[in-house]
């Protein structure tokens, strides 16, 4: 049945992805290509979030209906649903009419407050010294809704090049769904709807091209989510999704330390995200999504084996080798002009 299962995922994704471009097209969501950050050459239409988001949404329903005896607790599925919808119409908004910064930050600022008011939060840490886990008290509300904005946000910012996001989407994903089948977490209920989620992004990947379709707001915020949503239902899966979106993250981190060193405002975008330094260096754009996913596959591959500090290691190093490749790209770029906008329009 699981295989059933994610295989009309899958085909359900790729299905609708179509009628969603025609519907996208028809009400004007259409991303122009105007050079700097938009490295695309064709007209593109938005809304691919749509496909992927019904997909997740309907998948929700399924594993409720099937496995409504293991697992996850009804108000936390009813939760993530409602983060999934609320982030849906709010990138289908901001796709159609460009929204305001502050609009565009609501939206997942209220998906998260949703899915922790409905009980799924960050509640223990691994003791990385051993020995009982770390309550963590009333500072797990406001460490879990900083995650999950952490973790939208970075995979909307990634967003820059076909296939990149969609793509560690399925690997972050299938590493949970992984972990989660284990015999040490075994939880069939998140590793089937890891699964599903991870099923939704790999039927849109072959249309998510130039000219074709983006995921647009919608498609890049509710892959984050639900990947920052399906890691805190349980506490172990943190580590493990920090490691496999260590690129993103930290990659977040440098370019937002960057605009402040330089007196620029945080919110203003611009072409020096890692993958647009990649492309600069005069790497293919399939090129630098398939060596980022490779890396998040790798990370999060050799995160299942690791125990907490051995995770927490690994994701410093991962964090030194972004840095310094972000850093030797900028160096060699620098001087080049790099065109500037909205951060929240990366």
């Amino acid at each position: 049945m699981l295989s059933l299962s994610v295989l009309a995922a899958v085909a359900l994704s790729w299905a609708l992805t179509p009628a969603v471009r025609a519907l996208a097209l028809h009400f004007g969501a259409v991303d122009q290509p105007t050079g700097g950050r938009k490295v695309h050459k064709k007209s593109t239409a938005l809304w691919g979030g749509l496909a992927t988001g019904l997909v997740v949404l309907l998948s929700i329903v399924f594993v409720s209906l099937v496995l409504d005896d293991v697992g996850v607790p009804a108000w936390q599925l009813t939760g993530f649903a409602l983060g999934i919808v609320i982030l849906m119409i709010g990138g289908l908004l901001d796709d159609r009419w460009n929204l305001p910064p502050w609009a565009q930050f609501l939206f997942p600022l209220a998906a998260g407050v949703i899915v922790v008011l409905t009980g799924s939060g960050i509640e223990r840490i691994t003791n990385p010294g051993g020995g009982a886990p770390i309550e963590l008290g009333w500072i797990g509300v406001p460490l879990s809704i900083l995650w999950l904005l952490t973790v939208t946000f970075a995979m909307k910012l990634l967003d820059g090049l076909d296939g990149l996001v969609a793509g560690l989407t399925v690997v972050g994903a299938v590493l949970i769904a992984l972990l989660a089948g284990s015999e040490a977490y075994f939880q069939p209920m998140i590793a089937m709807l890891a699964l599903l989620v991870a099923g939704a992004y790999l039927g849109f990947l072959p249309h998510n091209r130039e000219g074709n379709i983006f995921l647009g707001e919608a498609g890049s915020t509710i892959a984050g989510f639900s990947l920052g949503v399906l890691a805190i239902l349980s506490g172990a899966k943190v580590a493990t999704a920090a490691t496999a979106l260590a690129i993103p993250l930290v990659d977040v981190a440098i370019v937002v330390i960057r605009r402040l060193m330089a007196g620029r405002s945080p919110f203003r975008g611009d072409t020096e995200h890692l993958h647009f330094q990649l492309l600069a260096l005069g790497l293919r754009p399939r090129t630098v999504a398939r060596l980022i996913w490779g890396v998040g596959a790798a990370a999060g591959l050799l995160a299942l084996t690791l125990q907490t500090r051995g995770k927490i290691f690994l994701f410093i190093f991962l964090a030194a080798l972004v840095c310094t490749a972000s850093y030797l790209a900028w160096a060699r770029g620098r001087g080049r002009g790099r065109g500037e906008g909205s951060f929240f329009d990366v």
